[in-house]
């Protein structure tokens, strides 16, 4: 995909300008750092919008860059040996894409969608691991984002693809629902269900048609949803 294409804003700012006053700023990488020292980082970040489909970055490109989510929801993709898709996390607000540009190689392990339009910041990565060796602050994000990454890796490894289908359903629904910071939260697709819990669009689809039925969760407009987590959580009880 040409990258002129998939942007629909773009601008250039520095973290003096905009970084203190940023709405995700305290969830964001660059929480508790200090003023003084954003205005010491001078280095120039670049706000991008992408459209729903669009690809943040590609598996095996060179990670040149961190990204700061602000709004919608990015998954991260995997190709497995049978040629199948596998979704292996979605990434919201606050969270950090492509942290593996400061911690765990030279290329990018995953194909980062945009699941909704979203909004990023592009961090030049080599910045970044220059300045966390100034700032604890932003050395312990780093270190807070990484630790997250790998604790929802292993939430979607062991609950989510494992045990019956509509357990794993349920435990989807409940994971979205409880890291929403919102009343509501975005439904991901049939098909990006099946990528994700490692069943058939087909299976994904008569799931949350039973679970509709059963009053377990609501879908609204635009791609939104809400459930009864406590009645969810029954379920996988039993």
């Amino acid at each position: 995909m040409d990258t002129t294409a998939r942007l629909e804003d773009f601008h250039t700012f520095f973290p003096s300008e905009m970084c203190v006053s940023c709405p995700t700023r305290d969830i964001a990488l660059f929480a508790n750092v200090t003023p003084e020292d954003l205005h010491n980082m001078d280095a120039p970040i670049h706000s991008e919008v992408i459209e729903k489909g669009g690809k943040l970055y590609g598996v095996g490109e060179p990670t040149e860059y961190l990204y700061t989510l602000h709004d919608g929801v990015l998954k991260l993709e995997q190709e497995l040996p049978t040629g199948e898709q596998r979704i292996v996390r979605l990434l919201k607000r606050g969270d950090l894409a492509g942290i593996e540009a400061v911690t765990s190689g030279n290329t990018y392990q995953h194909d980062a969608i945009a699941m909704t339009t979203i909004r990023v910041c592009k961090i030049p990565a080599e910045i970044v691991l220059d300045f966390s060796t100034k700032s604890l602050e932003l050395h312990e994000n780093l270190m807070k984002k990484w630790q997250d990454a790998l604790a929802t890796s292993d939430t979607w490894l062991t609950k989510l693809s494992t045990g019956p289908s509509r357990y794993r359903v349920v435990r989807l629904l409940i994971w979205l629902a409880e890291t929403c910071n919102e009343d509501q939260f975005i439904l991901p697709g049939r098909k990006d269900m099946g990528n994700i819990l490692s069943v058939t669009t087909e299976t994904a689809s008569r799931l949350i048609a039973e679970l509709r039925r059963d009053g377990l969760f609501e879908v609204h407009e635009h791609g939104y949803a809400s459930a009864n987590v406590d009645a969810l959580k029954k379920i996988v009880k039993e």
